[in-house]
């Protein structure tokens, strides 16, 4: 696993793994209810200091990526290692139960408690997109405590090429951006070029304006690349920009696999399992982190990842509407947790 500086960027046994998911997402569900649950709890003197995993509540997501993060943190942690699970109600009433420990702020709420209340400790910031990331810090004052990002994004780079794999003759992509996503303009273009592509981007300040660009959008493109923003993600929009497509016969590549069952072609993305087991392995495998090196004086950039395991989805409804082959899909990266 990579880490890259934020500045760089241009996220045998099935019924006993069954039994054992079912009971730690009780467990999880139960941590909205109960203060002070605690899971895998050190042995004495053990070493190193305990992660805790800030959660905004017992959501499913949050609940999948502890449960991803449980499996792959137990099998690489070193003897001793341990972690707990805590709501942002729980550390707001009791604000020393950070004490002590590794802290990774899950989700953009987390992140932002952490920000805010954490009193510049040093902390992860997970399962959040790069635009969040870049909000984040661009607020935040000078002793944010941030250390590392493990973004929901995939790498553009691993995108297009998805796109180029579906489309081997294409040539021109369109895109739509929003005033968060705005930033990723040059880097898409970059990264398509780098594949043979040319990129025309729209960016938007509400979906509203999307009627008018439909021509622009899709009369000479040969596929459609949505990333993700906040102003994009109403079912209205989607809607839109799904059924224009479709009536144009251009593909829609999207960003999760609920894009894909919603009509687009293709994504590549991770599910919230491997996710909190990529965590999981690099915290087990890197038990001084989160720490600033030489002190919360010595304080440097974040450090990001990209997901190092990921799917791939694809319509084959949609892509035998538009004759397009997709026999030649690369093979999925799972993550431990998923392969359970």
């Amino acid at each position: 696993m990579t880490a890259r500086s934020l500045e760089s960027i241009d996220g045998s046994q099935p019924k006993a793994c069954l039994s054992l998911a079912m009971f730690r997402r009780i467990a999880f569900a139960l941590l909205a209810f109960v203060s002070g649950i605690v899971i895998a709890e050190p042995e004495a003197g053990g070493e190193p200091y305990p992660v805790l995993l800030l959660v905004p509540g017992s959501g499913a997501v949050y609940s999948d990526f502890a449960d991803g993060f449980s499996v792959c943190f137990g099998t690489k942690g070193a003897p001793g290692s341990s972690y707990r699970i805590k709501t942002i109600k729980q550390v707001q009433k009791r604000p020393e139960l950070l004490a002590g420990h590794r802290v990774v702020a899950v989700g953009t709420k987390s992140s932002e408690l952490m920000q805010v209340y954490g009193n510049s400790r040093p902390f992860v910031s997970a399962l959040v997109p790069e635009s969040f990331a870049r909000q984040l810090l661009e607020s935040g004052e000078k002793g944010s405590g941030v250390t590392s990002f493990f973004f929901l994004d995939q790498p553009l780079n691993r995108r297009l090429s998805l796109i180029r794999t579906l489309l081997p003759a294409a040539e021109k992509l369109s895109a739509v951006l929003g005033q968060e996503s705005a930033h990723l303009k040059e880097a898409i273009m970059r990264e398509a070029s780098r594949l043979g592509f040319t990129v025309e981007s729209f960016v938007v300040k509400s979906g509203e304006e999307l009627p008018k660009l439909a021509a622009g959008l899709f009369d000479s493109s040969d596929g459609l690349f949505l990333v993700y923003d906040p102003i994009l993600t109403s079912p209205t929009v989607i809607r839109f920009l799904l059924y224009s497509a479709y009536q144009n016969q251009i593909p829609v590549f999207g960003y999760s696999d609920g894009y894909v069952k919603a009509g687009a072609l293709a994504a590549v993305y991770s599910t919230s399992e491997a996710l909190g087991c990529q965590l999981g392995e690099y915290l087990a495998e890197h038990p001084e982190h989160p720490r600033f090196p030489g002190g919360a004086s010595n304080r440097q950039p974040p450090n990001i990842f990209y997901a190092d395991y990921y799917r791939y989805a694809v319509n084959p409804s949609v892509a035998n509407s538009l004759g397009i082959r997709i026999d030649h899909i690369p093979p999925n990266h799972l993550a431990d947790a998923e392969e359970q």
